[in-house]
């Protein structure tokens, strides 16, 4: 039994978002401000009850609902026709069982089954917060404007409804026939509260070095697992907790006797300001020493030297190691909880930015062994939303385990991974085999350039920023240097294998390729008198664009006339050497080396062959013209790409 989908409609920004979920662990991976913390929030307000709050409700809804109310206060619709114009906020959750054995219970998931057919494996379970106000109550909410007569202006329907908003919605819960939408039974908070225990483990924000003694994060945590009721222990631990226990007790009788001496004799001393009086009954203090507070106010964990035995106290362990041991000892904590709920239920583990001041190699050892370590400590099975920046992490698990993030305007959606991965088999596993090696950022950029190699990962940043101080850029801020682009250095090869992938993304993005000019016998040869290119990704756009066949000839004529329309198919765009002062280079150096006659010494009216690359390595080529050429111009396709690139919106409509 597994929570198989989670279907969220007018919460923030997620205004209809479907997540279909792994059965162990889902990662959920974009841009910043996409909805993602937001998922976890509003399946915790419905399993714990929780009200909804005027700044949940979704920013483009709102205007609809001030009018909405304006007009009714004004006698200009009815309370029916008001309530038509609300949208609702809800959660609706799919949960996949099946019955290999008619007799076994279906634990807290019964009260959600309603349908009769055996066949059926999917129970529907809907969370709504309902406007469900009262009409007298409603109007109640602005009687002060109404009693007095007074014209009601945007501010305050604005104010009021901020105000009151809370109790304008209702949590309702309903189980839903999966034969039978329209067949619905309420159920209880409850209910749904037994059915998804849940805990959350927020991005860990407070870790410090500080060595101030309430500086323990893990303490809470260590005191909650160490509980001194015996019966809640683990079986491991308990005899020597009780061991331990009768030791404690003997040394409180001997250490509370002394101290409830020493502090009688305080107190008989205080006597002399008055009170109390001979007479009345007198001061005596007790002290007692409790195992359970000094647990939960006292317990955290020292790191001991091996060799020496020597011990420091956890403020001196790095802040990586500290956040890890954080989260494993809160897992243990929640698989603890659920032992002990005998019921069947669908336990869900929300997991926020695990990657928190850890290394890169941590994070990935982490995201590698999560799923693991939760079945060896965990004898129910656990379902884990982890959200993360990390590339670290979302690049080494697998596809079919990624959620993508998707932001529009004014809504995000989530993209399954393994949808690509279906469609794309071989193009998929090549990606995502290159972004296990390369841990490129791509899930998290605004942007993408596809680049050739070294030199151009290199320069291309150096060219951004020059298009930006001459002003090329049209766009309105902020412009493509101040934007989250991503470089991925991929060659000429295999750039096109990424354009799906991108296209599934949705993020805008850029090749930059070399043309790679040869003649008939495939010989290199410079552009003006070859016949072909070797470069694969040219000729896969070609061949895309103008509706070729695989076996249709790429000529170089026909790369060299194509225009700025022909380059670009959707979001993504290809830029390759063009001619520039009458010549066109092969690469980017022979490019660089055409826009910069004056800096190599280029003779007046040169040839192809004067601006041929000189027998050096690339990346000293690039070192010397970011150290010793800083000055040099842009060639005019790299311009062109970056011009166009600058211009695409970063949030569709």
């Amino acid at each position: 039994m597994y929570l198989k989908t989670i279907h969220i409609k007018n919460y923030r920004l997620l205004a209809d978002v479907k997540i279909d979920l792994d059965t162990a662990t889902t990662i959920i991976v974009g841009r910043n401000n996409t909805g993602k913390t937001s998922l976890m929030n509003i399946v915790n307000k419905v399993t714990q009850g929780k009200k909804i709050n005027f700044h949940d409700y979704p920013i483009n809804r709102r205007d609809v609902f001030y009018k909405a109310t304006e007009k009714y206060i004004n006698g200009e619709i009815s309370y029916s026709e008001l309530k038509e114009n609300i949208v609702c906020p809800s959660i609706k959750f799919e949960v996949n069982y099946k019955l290999d054995n008619l007799d076994l219970s279906l634990g807290a998931l019964s009260p959600f089954i309603i349908d009769m057919d055996i066949d059926t494996e999917i129970a529907i379970i809907i969370a709504e917060y309902r406007f469900s106000i009262s009409e007298e109550k409603f109007k109640e909410c602005f009687s002060d404007v109404q009693n007095e007569k007074k014209s009601i202006d945007d501010k305050y329907i604005y104010k009021t409804i901020k105000k009151r908003f809370s109790s304008f919605f209702d949590l309702i819960i309903e189980a839903i026939n999966p034969n039978d939408v329209l067949d619905k039974q309420l159920k209880t908070h409850k209910e749904l509260k037994e059915l998804f225990p849940i805990y959350i483990i927020q991005a860990e924000r407070g870790m410090d070095e500080s060595e101030q003694p309430n500086k323990t994060p893990l303490s809470p945590i260590l005191s909650r697992l160490f509980k001194t009721d015996v019966d809640d222990m683990y079986l491991e631990v308990q005899d020597e907790t009780i061991e331990f226990r009768n030791i404690i007790d003997k040394l409180s009788e001997a250490v509370e006797d002394e101290t409830n001496k020493s502090l009688s004799n305080i107190m008989q001393k205080a006597l002399n300001f008055g009170y109390p009086s001979v007479e009345e009954m007198q001061f005596k203090a007790i002290t007692k020493i409790s195992l359970d507070e000094q647990i939960k106010n006292n317990t955290d964990l020292a790191y001991v030297e091996q060799v020496l035995n020597e011990e420091l106290p956890s403020t001196h362990n790095g802040l990586g190691y500290k956040n890890l041991i954080k989260i494993v000892f809160a897992l243990a904590e929640f698989s603890k909880q659920i032992v002990n709920n005998i019921e069947i239920t669908v336990p869900l583990v929300f997991l926020e930015e695990p990657e928190s001041h850890m290394h890169p190699q941590l994070q990935q050892t982490f995201s590698k062994y999560l799923t693991g370590f939760l079945k060896n400590i965990s004898v129910k099975s656990v379902q884990i939303l982890l959200t993360t920046h990390s590339s670290h992490i979302a690049n080494v698990v697998p596809f079919n385990q990624i959620r993508y993030v998707q932001k529009f305007k004014n809504k995000v959606i989530y993209k399954d991974l393994s949808e690509f991965y279906s469609s794309n088999q071989s193009n998929a596993d090549f990606i995502h085999k290159y972004l296990t090696i390369s841990r490129c950022d791509l899930f998290f950029a605004d942007k993408v350039i596809l680049i050739e190699g070294t030199a151009e990962r290199l320069l291309i940043p150096d060219m951004i920023k020059k298009c930006e101080e001459t002003g090329l850029y049209k766009s309105e801020a902020p412009q493509l240097p101040f934007q989250y682009y991503s470089l991925i250095e991929v060659g000429g090869a295999y750039a096109h294998k990424f354009y799906p992938f991108l296209e599934f993304l949705g993020i805008p993005s850029l090749i930059i390729t070399d043309i790679d000019s040869v003649g008939d016998n495939l010989g290199k040869t410079y552009v003006y008198n070859g016949t072909k290119t070797t470069n694969a990704t040219i000729k896969w756009w070609v061949r895309q664009k103008l509706s070729l066949d695989e076996k249709d000839d790429v000529s170089l004529e026909i790369i060299k006339k194509l225009d700025d329309s022909q380059k670009t198919i959707g979001i993504c765009r290809i830029e390759y050497q063009t001619n520039e002062n009458s010549l066109c280079g092969r690469s980017l150096e022979e490019a660089l080396i055409n826009a910069n006659r004056d800096l190599f010494g280029i003779k007046a009216n040169p040839t192809e062959e004067d601006i041929d690359f000189p027998n050096v390595k690339k990346t000293d080529f690039a070192l010397k013209m970011l150290l010793e050429k800083s000055n040099y111009n842009v060639p005019a396709y790299i311009k062109s790409g970056l011009c166009w690139l600058d211009e695409q919106k970063v949030l569709s409509d």
